[in-house]
């Protein structure tokens, strides 16, 4: 069974992963990558996804401590999840291959607020175990 700790490590590895996979496509001007790869826009938000990922990385070392990063990549996701929503739907882009990152651009706001790092209980910090 994974515990909370592991569970929050786990996906911000991943939310590091992800950035950099998807910050690759826009630095790199790719025609699948939509209109915005190779504008100044799209590098500004590559180097953006970037940040967040390598942030996400060095918190995964001590969630706890770390957790002020956590709340920023929360607020980061769920604002840049409305932007695609609103460009997609507003905007009419049915093709758009942006409509691929929806779920997991829904999903890990969420999922980084559930899981959330909490303080170790009294009993368990004097054992040495953190975040249970």
């Amino acid at each position: 069974m994974i515990d909370r700790r592991k569970a929050i490590r786990l996906l911000l590895v991943l939310y590091f992963l992800g950035s950099v996979a998807i910050a690759v496509p826009l630095l790199v001007y790719t025609r699948h990558a939509g209109n915005i790869s190779g504008t100044t826009s799209g590098k500004v938000l590559a180097a953006a996804l970037i940040a967040m990922g390598v942030g996400a990385l060095g918190a995964a070392r001590d969630p706890w401590r770390q957790r002020l990063v956590i709340q920023v990549l929360i607020v980061f996701t769920a604002l840049a999840t409305c932007a695609i929503v609103y460009r997609l739907v507003a905007e009419h882009h049915r093709h758009d291959p942006a409509w691929i990152l929806l779920p997991v651009a829904i999903a890990t706001p969420a999922l980084l607020a559930c899981f959330y790092p909490r303080p170790a209980p009294a009993a368990a910090s004097r054992d040495g175990r953190q975040d249970t």
